[in-house]
């Protein structure tokens, strides 16, 4: 019997390390109770973003509209442990960002100007999986602190 319920405890263990990450999906911005930092873009209209394990990496792609009509999209992956993004697009001269991995569905992205900490955005999935929470605090471009927080609805 003690055998049975190890094996048991085992194969539990193992099959929740096996479970998907809550922020894998599809997402859906809720500008309603999302708070954006005041920016020199135009204020987000709608946005989606799909978050996919791809081998031992996330892909996240972000696309939608701004109020004033312009694009977005977006699109980066970072090894699923944690490390330095990659971007579709080149990153300002010097800049990067990096994501540590503190669990399942909670994690930190650091953006770095020649070493220097710009922004922390932390990214935390609800317990239920249906809210994706983007808290940003950091310093815009002319030096002056920002925050935002962005509402994401799991599709």
């Amino acid at each position: 019997m003690r055998k049975a319920m190890l094996l048991l405890a085992v194969f539990a263990l193992v099959g929740s390390l096996w479970a998907a990450d809550p922020s894998v999906g599809t997402w859906k911005l809720n500008v309603a109770k999302s708070k954006s930092a005041q920016s020199t873009q135009a204020a987000v209209k709608e946005e989606t973003m799909v978050v996919r394990e791809v081998g031992d990496e996330f892909e996240i792609t972000q696309t939608g509209t701004r109020t004033d009509g312009s694009a977005i999209s977006v699109k980066l992956t970072h090894p699923q442990k944690g490390g330095v993004t990659k971007s579709q697009s080149a990153p300002p001269e010097g800049q990067m960002s990096v994501v540590t991995v503190m669990g399942p569905g909670n994690r930190y992205l650091t953006t770095l100007q020649n070493g220097k900490q710009l922004s922390v955005l932390h990214i935390e999935a609800s317990k239920d999986g249906k809210t994706l929470i983007h808290t940003t605090k950091g310093t815009n471009a002319q030096g002056k602190p920002t925050d935002q927080l962005l509402v994401w609805d799991k599709q």
